[in-house]
């Protein structure tokens, strides 16, 4: 190897070593507070998840308890089986086993932050979303019919309807460029 071609190697070989340390996707979201509410209340939704790679959806009933500082959504079948618990609190997201082993969990659904993130941007009112989002490189666009989640301009996600929040009683859209999925979130009737 010649003196000349050696540096340039060892340079391609650290640029190369620096890009493999670094990750495109961007750094989890800043977590919204959750809204302020008289008492602690459990959402009922059908979660459909599509991905854009595969023709399959994935059907879920979330019940999801807004509770203090605390989001926790519990996912079941839509037969009544509990799979796993989602928990995001001041620790961080995970998602805690239910009746399946939390390795199959964990291959059969997105990343616990994916989804806790993703819940936030839809069941949240905009205005605590733009809270949280103050000071950093994401941003909350609204517009007549969504609302758009952007970090440093590249557009994340978007949500319809706009207004979406967790008293909606619409179904909500979430089409995420970012992880290549679309997520459905359509209210459940409450049982007599």
């Amino acid at each position: 190897m010649s003196r000349i071609a050696y540096p340039r190697v060892l340079g391609a070989a650290l640029l190369l070593a620096l890009l493999a340390g670094c990750s495109l996707a961007p750094p989890l979201p800043p977590a919204p507070s959750q809204p302020v509410l008289a008492e602690p209340a459990t959402l009922k939704r059908q979660l459909i998840f599509e991905r854009d790679d595969r023709r399959e959806t994935q059907t879920l009933i979330a019940l999801i308890r807004l509770a203090g500082s605390e989001l926790r959504v519990a996912l079941l079948t839509p037969y009544g089986q509990r799979l796993v618990t989602l928990v995001q609190d001041v620790g961080g997201s995970r998602y805690v086993a239910g009746d399946v082993p939390l390795a199959e969990i964990e291959q059969r659904l997105p990343p616990a932050d994916w989804l806790a993130a993703r819940l936030q941007w839809c069941l949240w009112p905009a205005e605590a979303l733009r809270e949280a989002f103050a000071g950093t490189p994401w941003r909350l666009t609204l517009s007549e019919r969504s609302r758009e989640i952007r970090y440093r301009d590249q557009l994340i996600a978007r949500i319809s309807p706009a207004d979406s929040h967790a008293g909606t009683r619409q179904p909500v859209l979430l089409d995420d460029r970012q992880g290549q999925y679309r997520l459905r979130i359509i209210p459940l009737k409450d049982s007599p």
